[in-house]
C-alpha cells in the first residue's frame, strides 16, 4: 500500500523573509572590503582565514547545486564573490597569511 505523503505546509513568515536575509548578510562582508581598500591597509587580515572560508563555501555551492537548493546557492555565491574580492585586495595591500 503506498504511503500518503503530506501536503507542504503554509509557508513560515521565515521561509518569507529568507530570501533578503540570503542577500543581505553577504553584503556585510562590505564594509570590510571597503575599509582595505580606501585605507590601502589590510595588514589586519588573515588571508589563510578568508580562503579557508572560500574552500568552504565552494563545498556549500556544490552541496545547493546537488540539492538544487535555491536559497543556499545565492547565500554562499554572494559570500563567494565577496570572499575572492576581500582575498585579493587584502594580497595586494599586506595582509598576512595566518
Amino acid at each position: 500500500m503506498p504511503k500518503k505523503y503530506k501536503k507542504r505546509p503554509k509557508e513560515h513568515f521565515v521561509d518569507k523573509i529568507i530570501f533578503g536575509v540570503a542577500i543581505i548578510e553577504p553584503l556585510c562582508t562590505l564594509p570590510q572590503i571597503y575599509e582595505i581598500i580606501s585605507s590601502k591597509d589590510a595588514s589586519g587580515i588573515s588571508i589563510a582565514t578568508w580562503i579557508g572560508f572560500n574552500i568552504l563555501t565552494a563545498i556549500w555551492i556544490w552541496y545547493a547545486i546537488t540539492h538544487k537548493e535555491r536559497v543556499v546557492l545565492i547565500y554562499q555565491a554572494l559570500f563567494f564573490i565577496l570572499d575572492t574580492i576581500l582575498v585579493i585586495f587584502a594580497i595586494i595591500y599586506g595582509a598576512t597569511w595566518f
